[in-house]
């Protein structure tokens, strides 16, 4: 078993501002909730950025609050639980130890520099989980300003941590060709699929919710592609009328996504025809999965595809865009259409939502085969990286060297950042909100 001396630590920084701030789990955040239970579980400690640098959090109170998974609602108690949180946020026993190893699942701090000369000062070795690099492959469906901050994150992470662990080999090879891109060095690195634990199913869909239905998970923003769906539905009801199958939209609303907010509220000819929960929990999601025709996923981009997963697992259909972080792990057992290829899209949804459906049988037949990673394999492999690469000599040598290629560039810029310091302060501020 891995151990870390004097401590391994598990960054709950995201984690602590989703509760405060009542923002549901998104993919990012279940995968700091377990990188956060494992590393309790492990005998370590949970912490956060404060000041630019890592505070320790207490054990025992903040398991109690972060590690079950629930968040507070609205309601007076709810209300209550979040001022609590936010007041023992502000306090902190210490930092932590020296020499302290620190697994950072989220990208919230990435881009700030101070708290890497922070770790390094302090001879902690910090192992980060990079998500993807969406932002500076498709900018485009990202916010103006993310491009940059991503990679400053990227450079800071590829110069000063000790490894890095990805969920698809997709995402392994952006990492690398965007490290020979920039000249720098690249750590250790682990492909490690995500981990599925949803509860299990044990209820009917809301019987409001009129069959036959489809599903699509995740926050409405420009790279999901909402927009084809909707406007694919006014298509449908053209066609079917009363008989047109639902949709039903889960996630909560994103930025630049005023186009689908319009269909969403405006567009009385779907309005009847689609569902919309912004607040879902994990329990009523799987509870839609199950009864759907097929989850659908017309996304842009993908680092990993988390929703396919899920519906996989539990035996729902998936219609999705042949991404390769998809078909990396979920093969050929889904139907796949091109994002802006409405006609195969319409063709798919119109099959899947007939009684009886042979395509949609086929897949489930298909669907037979999928075996899903779990979360204890995930960190199986995550342990005996830790073992075989965070604690030796290689990554220390690996880091000087990194050190020493990128010391005449930081020398060049030296200048530049004294000269820009008061904007680079307020960039790394508005960072902490563009995090996703």
């Amino acid at each position: 078993m891995f151990t870390s001396s004097p401590m391994l630590y598990a960054d709950a920084t995201r984690l602590i501002r989703r509760h405060v701030g009542v923002i549901h789990h998104t993919g990012i955040d279940r995968v700091n909730l377990e990188y956060a239970r494992w590393v309790h579980g492990m005998g370590g400690g949970l912490c956060l950025r404060r000041g630019g640098e890592i505070k320790q959090l207490s054990r025992k109170s903040w398991a109690r609050l972060l590690l079950g998974g629930r968040q507070p609602g609205n309601s007076r108690v709810g209300r209550r639980h979040r001022l609590y949180l936010f007041l023992r946020s502000l306090v902190f026993r210490k930092s932590i130890p020296k020499g302290s190893t620190l697994l950072v699942s989220t990208h919230s701090w990435l881009a700030h520099e101070d708290t890497w000369q922070w770790l390094r000062q302090r001879e902690c070795k910090a192992v980060v989980f990079l998500h993807d690099l969406i932002p500076i492959q498709f900018p485009e469906y990202s916010h103006p300003r993310e491009k940059a901050l991503h990679e400053r994150r990227l450079n800071h992470t590829l110069r000063y941590s000790r490894g890095i662990i990805v969920n698809s080999r997709c995402t392994e090879s952006a990492v690398r060709a965007y490290a020979k891109q920039v000249g720098l060095s690249v750590p250790p690195i682990l492909v490690a699929p995500l981990g599925h634990e949803l509860p299990e199913c044990e209820k009917l869909p809301p019987q409001d919710l009129v069959k036959p239905y489809f599903v699509v998970l995740g926050t409405i923003e420009p790279r999901k592609n909402h927009l084809l769906l909707l406007t694919l539905w006014r298509e449908l009801v053209k066609r079917h009328g009363a008989d047109t199958p639902r949709l039903v939209v889960v996630g909560r609303r994103g930025w630049e996504c005023e186009q689908v907010v319009d269909l969403l509220e405006r567009c009385e000819a779907i309005h009847p025809y689609l569902v919309e929960k912004n607040d879902a929990s994990d329990e009523e999601v799987v509870t839609l999965l199950a009864g759907a025709c097929a989850l659908l996923m017309p996304s842009y981009a993908e680092g990993f595809g988390m929703p396919v997963q899920e519906a996989l697992a539990i035996g729902t259909p998936v219609i999705s865009t042949p991404l390769p972080a998809i078909r990396e792990f979920a093969g050929d057992i889904p139907d796949y259409a091109e994002p802006h290829d409405g006609t195969r899209w319409l063709e798919l949804i119109e099959a899947y939502a007939q009684s009886p459906s042979p395509q949609r049988e086929a897949q489930v037949q298909r669907l037979k085969n999928f075996r899903h990673t779990t979360w204890q394999e995930h960190f199986q492999r995550v342990e005996e990286f830790m073992e075989s690469e965070v604690g030796g000599q290689k990554s220390e040598d690996r880091g000087q060297r990194t050190e020493d290629r990128g010391q005449r560039s930081e020398d060049r810029g030296q200048r530049s950042e004294v000269k820009h310091g008061r904007s680079e302060a307020k960039a790394n501020k508005r960072s902490e909100i563009l995090d996703t």
